[in-house]
């Protein structure tokens, strides 16, 4: 039975959303930044064909899929943290000072570490799938031959520093 609550059709239009999401962000960014000037046409431009190139890119895609219900969340939540303060007596955020950019950033680094995990699980690097070789024990990783090289290089380059001071002080 289909309800007007049931939202899962939506799903199918989802890289639309994400380009026309990366299409309005990118427009307001520049509008804001006045990076290019206050050419409207050229920030409407630069944002399409920004949203195309997204759209090109399943990772790119998914990330913001993944990423956009997260971003959501925290704009509701300083909006409502804006409405808290100003009924406590703020007369703006600007009298925050920097608990302000500090907030920003840990957001922005909240942001950034979800969509880089997101990244992270769609790639496959090299190694990966190599199941013969158990690195969850300390030995394994410890006798590996690489390890075992670098220990060996920096037992001799001990050895090279000590003697070599040694020498020059007697």
């Amino acid at each position: 039975m289909a309800t007007f609550l049931d939202i899962a059709g939506l799903q199918n239009f989802s890289t639309i959303f994400v380009f026309i999401f990366v299409w309005l962000v990118v427009y307001a960014i520049l509008q804001y930044s006045k990076l290019l000037g206050d050419n409207k046409g050229v920030h409407i431009v630069l944002g399409l064909i920004i949203g195309l190139l997204v759209l090109f890119s399943p990772i790119a895609t998914g990330t913001i899929e993944y990423i956009a219900p997260w971003f959501a969340v925290v704009f509701i939540f300083v909006i409502f943290a804006s409405i808290a303060l100003k009924t406590f007596g703020a007369t703006g955020m600007e009298s925050l000072g920097s608990l302000r950019i500090v907030t920003f950033v840990v957001i922005i680094l909240i942001l950034l570490v979800g969509a880089l995990s997101y990244v992270r699980q769609q790639i496959t690097v090299p190694g990966d799938n190599e199941t013969s070789v158990d690195y969850s024990k300390t030995t394994t990783i410890l006798f590996h031959p690489k390890i075992l090289g670098v220990l060996f290089v920096l037992i001799i380059a001990v050895f090279t520093v000590v003697l070599m001071a040694g020498k020059q002080y007697l």
